[in-house]
């Protein structure tokens, strides 16, 4: 592949045009198509005549797999009727390790083991409702505010450089935090959104 045609895979375009948040660019000559990434973990985002379904944390409060799968594989049909192929989602992190976290109702709950068999169960019914589910967000997010440079610049911290840091031990890295990610891909998540924050004084960029 030319660096043009990498550049047209790997570079985002048209955010939040028509019914996706983002594309890809396409490379006709080896029959790869432009894809439409869209929104969300809950349903289908900025258009109209969708579902907006129970979010992950109260799907999870049911601590029924074959629940979990039915709307996950409901989220994904939504999905490909509205022309998408691939879904951000579902979330597994943030784990909830704050209880003031923003975006704790994303997920299914503080437990990882109930996170990783939730998100398992939801990845297989995303991509047997036809599209490609992307897990996130990798890793560590806990906490929404501060996560970006430019919040730090609105708040009169002009000093800072980088967003917020998640220092995790390694063992609670890997116990806590990335065991829910590991079973969404044994379940064969076609991708992992990387996170917003630094950890542990580095960037995921």
């Amino acid at each position: 592949m030319s660096i043009v045609e990498n550049a047209k895979l790997t570079t985002g375009t048209r955010w939040g045009s028509g019914p996706c948040i983002g594309n890809t660019g396409s490379v006709p000559r080896l029959g790869i198509p432009n894809l439409c990434l869209q929104d969300g973990p809950n349903g289908v985002r900025y258009t109209d005549f969708v579902t907006h379904f129970p979010s992950g944390l109260a799907a999870g409060s049911t601590f029924n797999k074959g629940l979990i799968y039915l709307r996950g594989k409901a989220i994904g049909l939504e999905h490909r009727r509205k022309g998408v192929n691939i879904v951000l989602g579902p979330t597994v992190g943030p784990i909830g390790a704050k209880a003031a976290g923003g975006r704790n109702w994303e997920s299914f709950g503080a437990d990882p083991y109930l996170q990783g068999t939730a998100g398992a169960a939801t990845v297989e019914g995303m991509q047997d409702g036809g599209v490609v589910s992307v897990v996130r967000h990798f890793i560590g997010y806990e906490q929404e505010h501060f996560r970006q440079v430019g919040e730090w610049d609105e708040n009169g911290w002009d000093q800072q450089t980088c967003s917020i840091s998640s220092n995790i031990a390694d063992r609670a890295m890997h116990e806590v935090y990335m065991w829910p990610f590991a079973e969404a891909i044994r379940a064969g998540a076609g991708g992992v959104m990387c996170s917003y924050n630094a950890v542990n004084k580095y960037e995921c960029l």
